[in-house]
């Protein structure tokens, strides 16, 4: 089976023949995998259990500390830098020095579903905070399925192999960017930096500043669940359509050039139209707290990127030249806002 390309990469499904599910490389990948979050976990228990339960010292401030004990009392009244500082240490730079010698950005991608998760319970877990439990319910369910949901989509695609491709978009930076070796800590690391972080500050606001649950936040976890079953419903199509493709392939039938059917009627990305109804749900639900208004780049920033970055640009571009089809499908259908009555014409 030939698998489908862009720009000359290999997309779509691993070939599984190729890669032995017990393999040394893919056992190998699968302990790193398990591994690099270790450090990091082990520095926020050391943390979390510093000082005795109910013995946290007065926040010293933003001063540079002049003894471990003040040290621990500043990461822990400012979660949020802790945050950053941990994500640049065992993120960008474990992350960044793997790519080096693996010359594969490979392990982001897994993680970029369960980051999100891991920062999460870092500030819900911080012994000076005191969320709202319903509230906090709310957010780490929408969380725990929207991880749920593409963890289990990666390692579909994957075949449960580990390691063996990375992303198409870097990979083909790394094609075409004599530098890249370089440039990967910031366009890579540095870049989801910034939106991981940011898309996990409405955590922070649930975490730290109780506010009870009300009918507006069932409103809105309401929405956020309907994209989570649009996205949920996508992921599904595209997967029978991906697996038609590859049995007909298989057996000299021609492939079926566009996905048109089910909530791919409606959207040409019905799955980016989910994932911005997650963001914004979990956004509003914690700006209800009030500080929660502040997280508002992280929405924006996912927003943005699917619309106008390497959302529906990185994954439209040459489909028109490589599928006829394409042209029209794309003039009858929205990128990614459905347009619920449209009928096939």
């Amino acid at each position: 089976m030939t698998n489908p390309t862009a720009f000359g990469i290999e997309t779509g499904y691993l070939k599984m023949e190729d890669h032995p599910p017990l393999g040394r490389r893919n056992l190998m990948n699968l302990a790193l995998l398990l591994w690099v979050p270790v450090p990091a976990v082990g520095c926020c228990l050391l943390l979390f259990g510093w000082f005795p339960e109910g013995q946290i010292p007065a926040d010293p401030g933003l001063i540079w500390p002049e003894s471990f004990d003040q040290a621990a009392a500043l990461l822990l009244h400012h979660p949020v830098l802790t945050v950053n500082l941990l994500f640049f240490l065992f993120v960008d730079i474990q992350f960044f020095l793997i790519a080096l010698v693996q010359k594969s950005t490979w392990l982001i991608d897994p993680y970029w579903t369960l980051l999100p998760p891991l920062m999460a319970l870092f500030f819900f877990t911080n012994p000076l905070s005191d969320p709202s439990q319903s509230r906090a319910l709310l957010c780490l369910l929408l969380l725990g399925i929207w991880s749920i949901r593409l963890t289990g989509n990666y390692f579909r695609r994957e075949r449960w192999r580990f390691g063996f491709r990375e992303d198409w978009r870097y990979a083909k930076m790394r094609r075409e960017r004599r530098f890249f070796v370089i440039e990967q800590i910031f366009v890579v690391y540095l870049a989801q930096h910034a939106m991981l972080v940011g898309l996990s500050l409405p955590f922070f606001a649930v975490a730290f500043f109780d506010v009870p649950v009300g009918f507006t936040d069932g409103f809105l976890f309401v929405g956020a669940c309907i994209g989570l079953v649009v996205a949920g419903l996508a992921d599904s199509q595209l997967d029978l359509f991906m697996r038609e493709n590859a049995r007909r392939q298989d057996s000299g039938e021609p492939r079926i050039q566009i996905l048109d059917s089910g909530v791919w009627h409606y959207s040409r990305h019905p799955n980016y139209f989910g994932e911005i109804c997650v963001w914004w749900g979990l956004w509003l639900i914690a700006a209800e707290t009030g500080w929660g208004v502040l997280a508002l780049p992280g929405p924006l920033f996912v927003t943005f990127t699917l619309f106008r970055l390497s959302g529906v640009p990185m994954q439209e571009a040459g489909l028109e030249a490589r599928r006829p089809e394409y042209a029209a499908y794309k003039a009858r259908t929205p990128a990614i806002i459905p347009r619920l009555f449209r009928f096939k014409g």
